[in-house]
């Protein structure tokens, strides 16, 4: 029985995902979405402490699962319905992470139990009181579904069928019966076997009769130590009592093979479920802390909404975007940006310093990772293609302080990135080459971006290299989109991108004025 709540075909992805995962997480500040959707959103009367705790498997969760692109939109889709109709029972979305979690927590005890008692009768206990709590997950799990009413499409409504079908009310009740009857073995019962005797006076033809729990405790009788619990004195009618040691330690040993013959009947449902709640307890995961992320964004009036996905695999159509990371740190929906270009391959933005062109580069790549992992997107509207990889060439801090090869740092990076690039990529360069001089830089950069836009990879870009950029624009490429920070005539930023043609200077003497001299624009 599979679950299948992320993928129609597979339980978990059987992708690596994007190459440069780790670089990809820093310039897109993607760890900041990943701690929102793993911290519990705090709710009247709730505590500090729980306001602030992070729940870590959900935040290996999330890393792992948005940092593996879907391949094809219909994979997009069929997780976003999912999603939508999670997001509509934030109730259910919990409960489900809350089974999957005992669930996990019973796997991870029964693995420490079996390292402590590999090969003696507690193993047997460990394994039978695993067996019964992973069906009571499942006992909770089919509850929670049928209470709703689920899209025929969703992969909730066929997970739900599975269950019914796979899991039905006959097989739960017989299963039950018997697992009530073999917990003589914990809280005593009577094993009934028939047997002969064979050469040396040995039992032989040994054959299991019936299993039954009591209904009562004896409390005058002595209470065996070890692998069960077996009677001195039972008055049970027909019931032979064993008084010696020995016929005691001999019918043990028969009471265990008694039980492990009965228990390895279940060996395979039990194998079904130990798989069946690894996958859906890491799918319940991505998805509860999806309605977390919601939640805790939707506070402070940030939007989100399902993207729809291009046919063509370049080009951005978007409204309202904002950048989300952003917004969770400083708690208020942030400037948002629009474009509609659907055919776009190459996308320069320039303009003044400190007027957001870094920030609308990188809302883009954060909602094109969550349109291409089946999520919402931070953007009032939103189209765009699904790429193979994405790739991220930011300039970082340690570029900018150090005093010697920030250059070779640059083209170090860049080189990497190049030897793995694929024309179905999509490449987000923030001010690149900027550790060098302007004429140098922008050689570098015009004759790079003209490769890779030859070659058919996406391309979007920030740059204060404006002999590059005018250059770029004046040979007009097809499919491109140039943008610039809007700017006042006083000097005052929007931080809003507009469509422009690329100007000969950044503003950096507004920059000078109002830090130097103390003369702060008023807007």
């Amino acid at each position: 029985m599979k679950s299948l709540l992320l993928y129609e075909d597979r339980e978990l992805p059987a992708e690596a995902g994007y190459p440069e995962k780790d670089a990809m997480t820093a310039d897109l500040n993607l760890k900041v979405v990943f701690q929102a959707a793993c911290r519990h959103v705090w709710k009247k009367g709730d505590s500090l402490k729980q306001a602030e705790k992070e729940d870590f498997f959900i935040y290996d969760t999330m890393k792992r699962i948005m940092l593996v692109p879907l391949s094809d939109a219909k994979q997009v889709l069929y997780r976003q319905r999912i999603l939508k109709e999670l997001l509509a029972r934030e109730e259910l979305a919990a409960a489900m992470y809350a089974v999957g979690q005992r669930a996990q927590i019973s796997l991870s005890q029964s693995r420490e139990r079996y390292k402590e008692k590999r090969g003696s009768s507690g193993e047997l206990l460990g394994t039978f009181k695993l067996l019964k709590e992973m069906t009571e997950c499942l006992d909770e799990l089919k509850g929670l579904l049928d209470q709703e009413e689920f899209a025929e499409e969703s992969g909730l409504s066929s997970l739900k069928r599975r269950l019914q079908e796979e899991y039905g009310e006959e097989f739960r009740a017989g299963l039950r019966e018997i697992m009530e009857d073999m917990e003589f073995f914990t809280e005593g019962g009577t094993v009934v076997l028939s047997m002969g005797l064979g050469p040396g006076m040995k039992e032989d033809a040994v054959c299991l009769k019936c299993v039954r729990r009591l209904g009562y405790r004896e409390k005058s009788g002595a209470l065996m130590e070890g692998a069960g619990r077996w009677y001195r004195k039972l008055f049970a009618p027909g019931i032979v009592c064993l008084r010696e040691d020995a016929e005691l330690r001999e019918a043990r040993q028969l009471e265990e093979t008694a039980f492990a013959y009965i228990l390895s009947w279940f060996v395979p449902l039990l194998d079904e479920l130990m798989q069946f709640f690894e996958a859906f307890s890491v799918q319940a995961a991505f998805y509860f802390g999806c309605v977390q992320l919601r939640e805790r964004a939707a506070a402070f009036g940030a939007d989100f909404c399902f993207p729809e996905v291009s046919e063509e695999r370049a080009g951005f159509e978007f409204t309202g975007l904002y950048e989300l990371s952003m917004a969770i740190l400083s708690r208020f929906a942030p400037i948002s940006n629009a474009a509609a270009h659907p055919d776009c391959r190459l996308l320069v933005i320039t303009g003044a310093n400190q007027g957001g062109k870094s920030t609308c580069l990188r809302s883009l790549g954060i909602a094109q990772v969550m349109l291409q992992c089946g999520m919402f997107v931070p953007a009032a509207a939103f189209r765009g293609g699904l790429y193979r990889n994405i790739y991220t060439h930011f300039t970082r801090r340690e570029d900018a302080a150090m005093n010697s090869g920030r250059l070779d740092e640059e083209l170090r990076r860049m080189d990497g990135i190049l030897k793995s690039i694929t024309r179905d990529s999509l490449l987000l360069l923030n001010e690149s080459f900027a550790t060098t001089t302007e004429k140098e830089g922008s050689v570098i950069a015009l004759e790079l971006v003209s490769a890779l836009y030859e070659s058919g990879i996406t391309v979007a870009m920030v740059t204060h290299l404006l002999q590059f950029a005018r250059e770029l624009y004046a040979r007009k490429p097809d499919h491109a989109l140039f943008m610039s920070a809007k700017r006042r005539e006083n000097g005052t930023r929007t931080f809003r991108m507009v469509e422009a043609e690329p100007e000969n200077t950044s503003f950096g003497l507004d920059l000078y004025d109002e830090i130097i001299t103390g003369n702060k624009k008023e807007a």
